[in-house]
């Protein structure tokens, strides 16, 4: 009876109809031997106390034999798997090792980490402690290099140090230039200040010198000044002329203007026509000197002469004759001569002033083959003065001005 009722030692629930017959009784007693072989010899002395649940038997001495896999006092106690941690582990039958919470493992010596425990390990269950170069409650947050900056820099693994933007450097100490920024500094992230001699918003542009063409000069560094095409010079103001030209210059690149006295695409045919020929130009006209392509000269008539040596005139006759009493008489001469750069309508005018004693009428003395014509006279007689208004054709053919008298002039 007394392992029945020690077989409930390690439970929860007792049968109560049992203690109520005097298994209560039995277990104050076991609670008040001092000393374990009591308990034992006890065990094999109270009749009937051994039965199915008994992991003893006992010996003919009367003492207490625990069955294999078993020990304790009273053979209650299961002997676990050899190796089973003793505190981290427990067992309820012999040979197996049962974990407790926070434990796993086929001895029950290994803990389980705190959930979410990254780059830790634990010498107790749900424990974070951080292997070297990792800090935080998970060990997530790496530990950067010693001198990286704390806000500039930033590191995804233990003692590197990478730099944020606009930062640069071994400790990212340093402003990083705007990218692309060839020949300028920074004072702050991203900016590019120019070193002297650059400009540009990257830097980019050497400063040519300050005398150097801003149009026809480059260069590629800072000081210098280089021609383009076309231009050359120490500050690429002078061009170059067309190739092969002679007595010329130019303006803009490959022109060639010729100097005077010179003509032709390359400014070196003499133009000495007029001047070798004098008399090329008729009545007073200016002469021009041109290429052999062009036609050698051309005459620069004055008004009232045309042609191209200005060899024809509009025919205009002035008589005078000293004032007494006079007559004056406008003569309209219309012509059949076919002038190119006229009409055929009335093309001279003349204007005479007569003495009353020269008589110029219709039976004036002009040759009828030189002379035919329906004359018309209108004559206004004021004072001592009278104008006549005349008109007179004229054959082409017999236009001569020697049918008209010396003081006349054409």
């Amino acid at each position: 009876m007394v392992d029945e009722i020690l077989s409930f030692e390690n439970h929860t629930e007792f049968p109560t109809n049992k203690l109520n017959s005097g298994y209560y009784a039995l277990t104050q007693v076991r609670g008040s031997l001092d000393q374990p072989g009591l308990i034992k010899a006890s065990a094999c002395e109270i009749p009937a106390s051994q039965n199915e649940h008994s992991h003893y038997v006992c010996t003919d001495d009367g003492e207490v034999k625990c069955l294999p896999g078993w020990t304790g006092d009273l053979c209650d106690v299961p002997i676990c798997k050899s190796g089973c941690d003793p505190i981290q582990g427990y067992c309820n039958r012999p040979g197996e090792c049962v974990c407790k919470l926070g434990y796993y493992g086929d001895k029950c010596n290994k803990c389980i980490p705190l959930p979410g425990c990254q780059h830790g390990f634990c010498r107790e269950s749900f424990e974070c402690k951080c292997k070297e170069g990792w800090d935080g409650i998970f060990c997530s947050e790496p530990l950067c290099g010693k001198d990286c900056h704390p806000a500039r820099g930033y590191c995804d693994a233990p003692n590197e140090c990478k730099c944020r933007l606009g930062w640069s450097g071994k400790s990212c100490q340093q402003c990083q230039v705007l990218p692309g920024c060839q020949h300028g500094y920074c004072e702050k992230p991203l900016e590019c200040k120019c070193y002297p001699g650059y400009t540009g918003l990257l830097c980019q542009i050497p400063l040519c010198s300050r005398t150097c063409h801003r149009e026809r000069g480059y260069c590629r560094k800072p000081g210098e000044c280089r021609c383009k095409v076309g231009w050359w010079g120490k500050n690429c103001e002078t061009c170059y002329p067309y190739p092969g030209c002679v007595n010329g210059d130019c303006r803009r690149p490959w022109e060639c203007n010729c100097r005077e006295g010179w003509g032709g695409m390359l400014c070196d045919e003499p133009l000495t026509y007029c001047k070798d020929n004098p008399d090329t130009c008729k009545n007073g006209a200016k002469c021009i000197s041109l290429t052999k392509e062009d036609g050698n000269y051309r005459c620069f008539c004055r008004e009232g002469s045309y042609g191209r040596n200005c060899e024809f005139t509009d025919v205009y006759f002035t008589t005078t004759i000293k004032p007494s009493t006079t007559t004056t008489r406008r003569v309209y001469i219309t012509s059949n001569m076919t002038l190119p750069h006229v009409d055929t309508q009335p093309i001279i005018v003349i204007d005479e002033q007569e003495k009353l004693e020269l008589e110029i009428d219709s039976t004036d003395s002009y040759s009828s083959s030189t002379i035919s014509s329906s004359t018309t006279t209108d004559s206004t007689t004021t004072g001592s003065t009278t104008t006549t208004e005349k008109i007179i054709s004229i054959n082409a053919t017999n236009f001569n001005s020697e049918n008209f008298s010396e003081n006349e002039t054409i």
